[in-house]
């Protein structure tokens, strides 16, 4: 009996190792991207997010860059509504499979960002590697551009001495 009881306590503590909190960057990610979905013409109903699988951050000196892997599933709302909280999920409601990358600057300003919402029965549009490229571009937001210095853009010469 004592080994069942182990068992079960172990998977139960695995279970919920996967519900971690997101951090308030997260969440600033997540409601950015949840407005910007919510912003395209052909959505016509309020989503809910149902669950967020990867959640990251990175700091950078021009902000936080942040990449969400979540899904969202359809609500009984229609898509202006989609804050309130008595927008229920539909059971039968279309769900979508997204990918979020937000670059997050001082004061709440967005410096980049990058929202993919394919429904999860739909072939990807999208290459994944093209997604990818999309999220790095974000990723470098409002960084200082690297410093290449190419062949022949200085000049030095050394003076010759007297003769």
């Amino acid at each position: 009996m004592k080994p069942l009881l182990i068992t079960l306590a172990l998977c139960l503590g695995t279970l919920d190792l996967g519900r971690a909190e997101l951090s308030v960057a997260q969440r600033q990610g997540l409601q950015v991207a949840l407005a910007e979905f919510h912003q395209h013409p052909p959505v016509q109903w309020a989503f809910r997010e149902t669950s967020v699988d990867r959640a990251t951050e990175t700091l950078f000196p021009a902000g936080i860059f942040v990449r969400l892997e979540f899904k969202l599933q359809q609500t009984n709302c229609r898509k202006n509504d989609w804050k309130k909280p008595e927008c229920k999920v539909k059971s039968n409601g279309r769900k979508r499979k997204c990918l979020a990358c937000i670059k997050l600057g001082s004061e709440d300003r967005v410096l980049g960002r990058m929202i993919h919402c394919p429904i999860q029965t739909q072939a990807p549009q999208e290459p994944k590697e093209h997604q990818e490229a999309q999220c790095s571009r974000v990723e470098r937001a409002g960084e200082d551009p690297p410093r290449y210095y190419f062949p022949g853009q200085f000049a030095f010469s050394k003076a010759l001495p007297p003769d």
